[in-house]
């Protein structure tokens, strides 16, 4: 207890953090009132895809004994770590996360205090930038509201606002790395860099790092910086990417092997610049709904033309950040928004701006990545941090008439931008007759809304010119309008009914699937199924029955695999439905129609024997044999692999597969001769054959094969997860030095108080 009184601690700043996360809280609350009990869900197929899949790893654990590094219950079978499904025990914050599972809090609550998370980071990060409590709480609350922060959590990307909330506190930590260089901020800059790495999101981790990229350029450029922040720097940018590379090291080696490697080690260029934002897009910046709502309501450039939400930035939010543009901000710091903020703006644009191509060619990793519009998320963060600045700038210089006329000039441009838009704009918009009223509609209930905002605005800053008006009273009407501003759309983004379930419906969804999980026996050696009608739109539903699919959703499927899928309803498909096993058609027609492919497809079973093996170099030549209709895999296969040595099995040949599991296959051979014996198992380098000193090799592009030697053998074959047991010890090793150097100074403290009181 001694110890303890040797901390001091500041009961002013608890207080003043208090009311910011009471304040942060109660907005978030009030934001999604109709989910925060769990009586309402968002239900979009983004939602239901992993849900599917975390049921299906937790039913198997429980058949099977073992955590399912391979997940057979989509496309055949695909790796779950190395692939970043279900991967929340691998993120450290998440043992705290999980107290909440005691008290049955909805699922929810894990996207939304990460949401407050985000807004206190802000709040702190311009706290640190010499703004006033009122100047960072409007900044808090106007990151919190940004639309993208709050669909990701309505369509069922959190790990997407999970990932993202830590853009404040990553850069805060940096800022303070830099100015005061010791081992205490390098050790929680890289404890910040770690976690945000280990929610999973690689993609939104990775402008973080471009962030970073950007000030160390823009540190070395303006000579103000110790040399020593470099390598402090380099340091915690490795310490944090060691912490989770329990994560980043099988995700690395699972994408030589998946879709997004394909093309030069990357996505194809067209693949990964669909979702690009555009210029003309950027009207949505201050008119949300100009290009419709979303859904069936949008007529924008974005393609494929499939989105939710407008990126809609806040009224007053550009105001102040026009403001701070003309008021010629000179900070250190503002300036380095700037350029991050027209950076990522940039970086949007995707194949509408070269910015993109030239980093898709540049930077390591980067074509592993799609969706352009993600780098928006950075490109708004920064830009709240601008509009903050701004409004402090404002506030320092209340008294000065200049910067109030500025300010009421600024507003009034902006109100006449929007007038021109409603009487003129808004007339030259053709659209199909179906949907030009409601959109029409829209944009003006936008402009109306947004005018009286400027109304308001002008009256309140106008009177500065006249009287004065106390600090706080300003900035409480800048608070409560911001607010109310940015409640309009994030509500309309929040009560869409399309992905809106409650309970009781939730439960009338999975009662079908409960019914058929529990008529499903669990067969010892497993064949798989395939429906033609899927169900109610949900992706990956098969898996919550412990059936094995041989389609599913997952956005970086193995290349393999791929190369198949365009072709599942030709001939070439047919083929591929019998070489993976398939014995059941499930279908859902309001009830569960379930028959069987014995006696019309003839499968394969799960193991077999193969004739002869042929090589073959270009898929095509593969794609043209599979396309016959006298392709059979036990007489013919083919691979690309260097053919061994087997002869061709006779009667006293025989193979069989004694036990499976999701991470184990003990097969039993008995011949005369060496044999080659297939296997209606997806291929993927981390099997292998433990028992023996056996290469297992791929054939007809996707299965495995192994030659098994003469005579009577029980064959071992086995899932290696080294890469992922071995890294999670470094990522834990790393986390308790790096939390070690981050309490550093509180602990020596501590130990020098004690030695002098002794």
């Amino acid at each position: 207890m001694n110890l303890l009184k040797n901390i001091k601690i500041d009961k002013s700043k608890i207080t003043q953090l208090g009311y910011v996360l009471t304040t942060l809280f109660v907005l978030t609350v009030i934001l999604y009132r109709n989910f925060v009990t769990g009586s309402q869900i968002f239900a979009s197929s983004d939602y239901f895809a992993p849900k599917m899949i975390s049921e299906s790893i937790k039913n198997l654990q429980i058949i099977y004994g073992e955590y399912p590094f391979w997940l057979p219950s989509i496309f055949g079978g695909m790796p779950t770590v190395h692939s970043l499904q279900n991967i929340s025990n691998y993120y450290f914050p998440n043992y705290v996360l999980d107290i909440l599972k005691i008290f049955s809090t909805p699922e929810i609550w894990t996207q939304l205090l990460h949401l407050i998370f985000g807004g206190m980071g802000v709040y702190i990060l311009l706290k640190f930038l010499k703004t006033n409590s009122w100047t960072a709480i409007i900044g808090a609350i106007s990151f919190l509201m940004i639309p993208y922060m709050n669909v990701c959590i309505v369509h069922g990307h959190g790990s997407q606002i999970m990932t993202a909330s830590y853009f404040p506190w990553v850069c805060i930590s940096l800022f303070r790395l830099r100015e005061n260089i010791t081992i205490k901020n390098l050790g929680l800059l890289a404890i910040l860099i770690g976690f945000q790495l280990q929610r999973g999101h690689i993609q939104i981790a990775y402008y973080t790092w471009i962030m970073i990229g950007i000030f160390v350029l823009f540190s070395i450029i303006s000579n103000k910086t110790q040399f020593k922040f470099y390598y402090y720097i380099l340091i915690s940018l490795c310490s944090g990417f060691l912490m989770s590379i329990s994560i980043i090291w099988p995700s690395y080696l699972y994408s030589e092997h998946s879709i997004r490697s394909i093309s030069n080690g990357g996505a194809a260029f067209e693949y990964a610049t669909n979702w690009s934002f555009s210029f003309s897009e950027m009207i949505t910046f201050l008119v949300p709904s100009f290009y419709g709502f979303g859904g069936s309501t949008y007529w924008g450039t974005i393609e494929p033309a499939m989105t939710d939400f407008p990126n809609y930035l806040g009224l007053l939010t550009i105001i102040f950040v026009i403001y701070s543009l003309i008021m010629k901000n000179k900070n250190y710091y503002f300036l380095f928004f700037i350029v991050n903020s027209f950076f990522f703006l940039l970086l949007s644009m995707g194949k509408n701006f070269f910015l993109f191509e030239d980093i898709f060619n540049l930077l390591p990793f980067f074509n592993k990545f799609r969706v352009p519009m993600m780098s928006l998320m950075m490109f708004q963060f920064s830009f709240v941090i601008i509009s903050a600045i701004g409004l402090q700038l404002f506030i320092d210089n209340i008294n000065n008439k200049k910067h109030i006329q500025s300010l009421v000039s600024i507003t009034t441009f902006v109100g006449l931008v929007l007038l021109f838009i409603k009487f003129v704009t808004v007339n030259t918009i053709n659209l199909n007759s179906s949907i030009s009223y409601i959109v029409k509609q829209m944009i003006h209930d936008d402009l109306n809304r947004s005018l009286l905002i400027i109304i308001l605005f002008i009256s309140v800053t106008g009177y500065l010119l006249y009287s004065t008006i106390k600090k706080t009273h300003i900035l409480a009407i800048i608070l409560i309008l911001t607010c109310i501003d940015m409640y309009f759309i994030n509500n309309k983004i929040i009560n869409y009914n399309n992905v809106i379930l409650n309970s009781k419906s939730i439960e009338n969804v999975l009662k079908p699937l409960n019914t058929l999980k529990s008529t499903n026996v669990i067969s010892s050696i497993p064949s798989r199924s395939i429906s033609f009608t899927g169900y109610n739109g949900i992706r990956n539903w098969m898996s919550y029955t412990n059936l094995q699919d041989i389609t599913g959703y997952h956005p970086a499927k193995l290349k393999n695999y791929g190369l198949f899928e365009p072709y599942l309803n030709t001939n070439i498909g047919r083929n591929l439905f019998k070489m993976l096993n398939v014995e059941n058609i499930v279908n859902w027609n309001g009830e569960w129609e379930i028959s069987s492919t014995l006696q019309n497809l003839e499968p394969l079973d799960r193991i077999f024997m193969i004739d002869n093996l042929i090589n073959y170099n270009k898929d095509e030549e593969l794609l043209i044999a599979m396309n016959s209709d006298n392709f059979d895999p036990r007489k013919t296969s083919y691979t690309k692999n260097s053919i061994p040595f087997f002869n061709k099995p006779n009667t006293s040949s025989n193979v069989k597969i004694l036990k499976w599991t999701p991470n184990h296959i003990l097969i039993e051979t008995n011949s005369n001769v060496p044999i080659l014996v297939g296997l209606s198992e997806i291929y993927y380098p981390n099997w292998e054959i433990a028992s023996h000193d056996i290469d297992i090799i791929e054939i007809n592009g996707l299965l495995r094969s192994f030659v098994a030697p003469k005579g009577s053998h029980k064959i071992k074959m086995v899932f290696n997860y080294d890469d992922i047991y071995y890294s999670s010890i470094i990522s834990k090793f790393i986390f308790l030095l790096m939390l070690f150097l981050t309490l550093s100074t509180k602990i020596s403290t501590i130990f020098k108080s004690k030695n002098e009181s002794s």
